[in-house]
């Protein structure tokens, strides 16, 4: 199912005896399943085995093995779509959590959000999403706490002495999330990434979400990677006014002030950066555009 050069690439990411243990799950539940025609999907592959194929009793699917096990979210990821079922949100056929792996709904034809509409209209549905993704009561404490994200960060560089200099944004993030939690004091499960590429035009024209990361905490911090995305990961790639413009619209058809939004916009840039790579031993040369997103961010703020 996968080429050479596509399993040296997995092996060396996990070494041979975890390929070999996953490659295992794939064949046990290709045939528990009743699963033909898979088909690895590299594109989609950048932390799990991602596979498209047709299951004789749910059709077309997709068929995911997980193997990412940074931050412990391998097995979050399919609880989270388990709480997440419903009118907006992709279907969740069949799974096991102790194997970490599921058959989903294959949405047709997959046009990302940001592909199918222009600025406005994405504004617009992706207002209309938000407004009916949250659950309002979480099962149990299953799920990590936004703010613990943040303090993953904070504890995971506390010893890097090439840090030093980029510890004032930490602080001052720290801040702007405690004063925005005592306002915003909500706690649901999040998507965690709801970013265009997570947001699929389906067959009725209409969109489905995807991907969840699971996350706990107030709906207000689940939109910072969908204003990032929207500008490809690079707050420098338009100017400051397009960008404000931009969180200002959003903000409206979701009813959250821009400066909030702004202000979890900075957050969500020092999350990513220091608990995403640096607590993760990225260099600070590899993470330039992080650092350079992050100090616009704040710019912003």
């Amino acid at each position: 199912m996968l080429t050479y050069t596509q399993a040296e690439r997995f092996i060396n990411k996990l070494g041979a005896e975890r390929y070999n243990e996953r490659i295992r799950v794939v064949e046990k539940y290709k045939d528990q399943w009743e699963l033909s025609e898979i088909a690895f999907q590299q594109s989609l592959s950048v932390n799990s085995l991602i596979f498209y194929a047709v299951s004789k009793r749910y059709g077309r699917v997709i068929f995911k093995i997980l193997i990412n096990s940074e931050f412990g979210e391998d097995r979050k990821e399919i609880r989270s779509l388990i709480q997440f079922q419903g009118e907006n949100f992709c279907k969740l056929y069949e799974y096991s959590l102790e194997d970490k792996v599921y058959i989903m709904e294959r949405i047709i034809p997959a046009d990302t959000l940001y592909e199918s509409a222009r600025r406005e209209e994405r504004i617009k549905i992706v207002g209309a999403i938000f407004k009916v993704l949250h659950k309002p009561d979480l099962p149990d404490s299953t799920f990590p706490t936004y703010s613990e994200w943040f303090d993953a960060g904070k504890e995971g560089t506390k010893n890097r002495k090439d840090c030093e200099e980029l510890r004032q944004y930490l602080e001052s993030a720290e801040s702007m999330l405690k004063e925005i939690g005592r306002k915003y004091s909500r706690n649901v499960l999040l998507h965690g990434d709801l970013h265009h590429e997570n947001i699929l035009k389906n067959e009725n024209g209409s969109y489905t979400v995807i991907d969840p990361k699971g996350v706990a905490g107030d709906p207000v911090f689940d939109l910072s990677r969908f204003i990032l995305d929207e500008f490809r990961d690079d707050l420098v790639s338009e100017p400051k006014e397009i960008i404000i413009d931009f969180v200002k619209k959003l903000g409206e058809s979701v009813g959250i002030p821009c400066e909030t939004l702004l202000r979890c916009l900075y957050i969500e840039t020092v999350i990513w950066l220091f608990r995403e790579e640096l607590a993760n031993g990225e260099s600070l040369e590899e993470c330039e555009q992080l650092i350079t997103n992050m100090k616009t961010a704040y710019e912003l703020c």
